[in-house]
């Protein structure tokens, strides 16, 4: 696993802090939204460590048993949204439907292709040599379907390319951590309820 790969995949959790600090929020209004389920993001986090780190594990599961690696991610983390989805917030929910919303983009394109396809160009913009193809990407090219959806957004800082559904996954994420933090400082602010003195 890639130096890279763990500072996208840390980038928007730390963002959102920062961005909550920045509004006044609070970790602990993480209190104050009920999160069910969290072992399921362990689950999804091993198994996206095995599809990098384990060869083993993920032939056994993509070659086998014919379920990608990546796509058994995107189910876990739909799954472990649509338990908690219901029970959070109007705002809230709906930085966890731009996450949704990305998953499934990205679902969309690798099933359509087996991988996900990167442009060329991209590749090009961010130092990598265009054409090279891996068990999970492959060049776009005329026969793509959905080609739009896949890897086209060069981002050199890291030496990656991100799909629009990254972008509303890391977005929504963002907007997930920074939302709840504010919650903290509403109710930080949140006046006293007056004391009404007994009378004799």
């Amino acid at each position: 696993m890639s130096f890279s790969f763990l500072l996208l995949t840390a980038a928007p959790p730390m963002a959102g802090v920062l961005l909550g600090y920045l509004c006044v929020g609070r970790l602990s209004g993480f209190r104050t939204v009920r999160i069910r389920a969290l072992w399921l993001i362990w689950l999804a986090a091993a198994v996206q460590f095995a599809q990098y780190s384990a060869p083993g594990v993920r032939h056994l599961v993509e070659d086998v048993a014919g379920i990608p690696m990546l796509a058994l991610v995107f189910a876990i983390v739909f799954a472990w949204l649509a338990v908690n989805l219901r029970h959070w917030p109007a705002t809230i929910r709906l930085a966890g439907v731009a996450i949704i919303l990305g998953a499934t983009m990205n679902a969309l394109v690798i099933g359509l292709n087996d991988r996900m396809p990167y442009d060329p160009a991209a590749a090009a913009a961010i130092g990598s040599t265009p054409g090279l193809e891996g068990p999970k990407n492959a060049p776009a090219d005329t026969a793509t379907r959905l080609a739009p959806l896949g890897d086209i957004i060069p981002v050199p800082l890291v030496n990656k390319i991100a799909s629009p559904g990254d972008v509303l996954i890391g977005g929504g994420t963002v907007a997930l951590v920074a939302l709840t933090m504010r919650r903290a400082r509403r109710d930080h602010a949140a006046p006293a309820p007056a004391v009404v003195p007994a009378t004799a």
